[in-house]
């Protein structure tokens, strides 16, 4: 089938869909409660099976590799995270170019710049690559893909059902809780991040849905998986005496280090495989396969997810002496660094906790060769390295404390939890004023503020930054005409102008929903918004931004100021964000070793 037939047919679906969807006869707020419910069975639901994906690949090529006794082993070793590599490469390279690397960033840059699009190809693309990444001994995480997978369900549920795009935009914080609810078995720590993460600040007016499509996604997960959390065993410990904090603070203070380091390496490795390494694109990750063979080699459990082997530790199990811990450690970040730098697919917050754990577990040893009275358990140490290591390198405290809360269902330990992550917060926020998911951005030529100071926007004016070609809608056309017009279009909203005069306008999503009622055959100027929010060419951005915001509106017509009918240009979210990532030129810079450093420093 050829796209374009795809396509069409995709999009009597769509009409279909909207149809039953505006026939439901309830208010706005009340249909975006049920999008937001079914939205999160879905994400629940896929977040399960990707899990559950994962879990099988594993089991089935790097788990029987470990397994393999006998002079075979190193060769196997080698061989199956090499060709994974080289599989993996492939599918992104050719299919799914989507699907290379975390998927938190994606869905950054999608909410802040791209009015929430995440292509639903992009959700197959990334299950399916990041679990053979994973399952041949990448070691990387599935949170990352998980948020991008559901995120790409939010877009095509709301698309489906043709609602507006600044509904579409808030559905993906809404998807990216239930995705991490679901991956973590986490709700409150799921509700926290899509806050931090996501949104970027406090959204009164979003996080009621957001909490609602955590708890039915986490639901869903302990339904289908069972109720435990994902650390058992690690609730029994406890904080002895006051004096430990100082302990845990120096932790923290090494995490901050160590999570900087971490991330200066993904980003170094990252730069070194994309431009001054001169092989083909899709057999960079295979070179990472082989690297990570090697380390395998050395460390087998540096490979894949490794959260067993990190309960194990949690739990006292592992008999690693400080050495062992701190070997692995290092094999863990160089194993995660090579492959995420080489383009294989999958998150890093779980090496982030992996590392963090190790980190904790050689704290430990540390503290016990000082005191050898010291009354803390080895496992509490990991325990809390585990969420220092996570506010080090993702910059979300609120969210770091509570994820080790939620994954241990340890709250005794919670004070120790919040000094650590304090701290680690703080170093690493000294040494590294970006953190990992701002500097990737940084790094392909993309900032993202999620406040921008309104000084510097002031200094830039909508005709420096608007889209001046328009493409517009006569006014005597109907429904079902401009229906066939803009389904040939990528754009959302239209003008509708008579004799060159702009009278009204219209979107895409609008003229589905007239479509769904039986209103098709209506002409343009029955159903047109005439009372239009635009701007002047000589406002700045400043006022842009307040506009778009208070209205919930994702793009303002330019008008002249002497005739308001004039149409000058049109100026989108997308606009700003460019004009935003120029001011952040000015801000930043790139060192020769791709490291992000202040200009004025």
């Amino acid at each position: 089938m050829q796209q374009s037939e795809r396509t069409k047919k995709w999009y009597k679906i769509e009409l279909g869909a909207t149809r039953i969807f505006q026939r439901i006869h309830l208010p706005p707020n009340q249909k975006n409660f049920i999008l937001t419910v079914i939205i999160a069975i879905a994400c629940g639901l896929m977040a399960v099976t990707y899990h559950l994906l994962i879990k099988l690949v594993s089991a089935n090529v790097i788990d029987r590799v470990m397994a393999i006794e006998g002079s075979s082993r190193p060769f196997w070793m080698m061989v199956v995270p090499t060709l994974g590599g080289l599989v993996a490469g492939l599918l992104i390279y050719f299919f799914f170019p989507e699907a290379r690397g975390s998927g938190i960033p994606q869905v950054k840059v999608a909410y802040s710049m791209d009015y929430g699009r995440v292509p639903l190809r992009a959700a197959f693309g990334k299950a399916i690559v990041s679990a053979l990444s994973v399952g041949s001994g990448g070691s990387l995480g599935r949170e990352g893909p998980t948020v991008q997978i559901c995120a790409a369900i939010s877009y095509a549920v709301s698309k489906l059902f043709s609602v507006p795009r600044r509904v579409q935009m808030n559905q993906l914080p809404i998807s990216a809780a239930a995705a991490l609810a679901a991956a973590f078995n986490a709700p409150l720590a799921a509700v926290t991040f899509a806050i931090e993460e996501i949104i970027g600040d406090l959204n009164q007016k979003l996080a009621a849905s957001i909490v609602i499509a955590a708890v039915i996604a986490s639901t869903i997960e302990r339904w289908l998986l069972g109720e435990h959390p994902l650390f058992a065993g690690a609730n029994v410990y406890v904080l002895n005496r006051p004096l430990e904090l100082l302990a845990y603070a120096g932790l923290g203070v090494a995490a901050g280090i160590v999570g900087v380091i971490f991330s200066k390496m993904i980003l170094w490795l990252r730069m070194v495989f994309r431009d001054r390494i001169n092989v083909p694109v899709w057999s960079k990750p295979a070179i990472g396969g082989m690297i990570l063979g090697v380390i395998g080699l050395w460390q087998p459990h540096a490979l894949g997810l490794g959260y067993d082997y990190l309960g194990t530790v949690l739990q006292g199990q592992d008999h690693l002496l400080l050495k062992g811990v701190l070997m692995l450690m290092v094999a863990k970040a160089l194993a995660s660094s090579f492959s995420y730098g080489s383009g294989m697919s999958g998150g890093v917050l779980g090496p982030s906790l992996f590392i963090g754990g190790m980190l904790g577990a050689a704290m430990w040893h540390l503290v016990a060769f000082l005191n050898p009275t010291v009354q803390a358990a080895r496992g509490s140490f990991a325990l809390v390295g585990m969420g220092a290591m996570f506010a080090a390198v993702i910059r979300a405290p609120m969210t770091s404390i509570l994820l080790i809360f939620e994954m241990t269902n340890n709250y005794a330990i919670i004070l120790s939890v919040m000094v650590a992550n304090a701290t680690a917060y703080l170093v690493a926020s000294r040494f590294s004023p970006l953190p990992l998911y701002e500097a990737l951005l940084f790094q392909d030529g993309i900032n993202i503020s999620h406040a921008p100071k309104t000084d510097a926007l002031a200094r830039i004016t909508a005709a420096s930054v608007m889209t001046r070609e328009v493409v517009t809608l006569p006014d005597d056309i109907t429904v079902n005409e401009a229906l066939d017009i803009v389904g040939r279009l990528e754009f959302n909203g239209y003008p509708v102008c008579t004799d060159g005069r702009m009278i009204g306008l219209i979107t895409t999503n609008d003229l589905k929903r007239l479509e769904a009622k039986g209103n098709k055959a209506a002409m343009l100027t029955e159903v047109m918004t005439r009372k239009i929010v635009h701007t002047h060419p000589d406002q700045t951005l400043d006022k842009v931004v307040l506009k778009l915001a208070q209205r919930e509106l994702s793009q303002l017509p330019v008008v002249s100021r002497a005739d308001d009918s004039r149409l000058l240009g049109i100026i989108t979210l997308r606009d700003i964000a460019r004009a935003q990532a120029r001011l952040a030129s000015s801000k930043y810079s790139l060192d020769q070793d791709d490291t992000i450093q202040p200009v004025n420093r």
